[in-house]
């Protein structure tokens, strides 16, 4: 059963990793398309992919059963 645990919660730092990355292109883009000076949509992009990457943190853990 920990090794289970190990697996699920392994994987994590990954999903954060490539939601931050796919964040940031995706703003880079928006950035180039919409001409920003400041960089505001990649901002915004990682920001909302950082935060969706946390809730689904949160979400995958252990529940606490009394």
């Amino acid at each position: 059963m920990p090794h289970d645990k190990f697996l699920r919660f392994s994987s994590v730092g990954v999903q954060m990793a490539v939601l931050t990355y796919l964040g940031s292109e995706l703003g880079n883009y928006l950035d180039e398309k919409f001409a920003s000076e400041k960089n505001l949509y990649t901002a915004l992009c990682v920001m909302a992919a950082v935060g969706i990457s946390l809730y689904q943190l949160v979400a995958a853990l252990p529940k606490d059963e009394e």
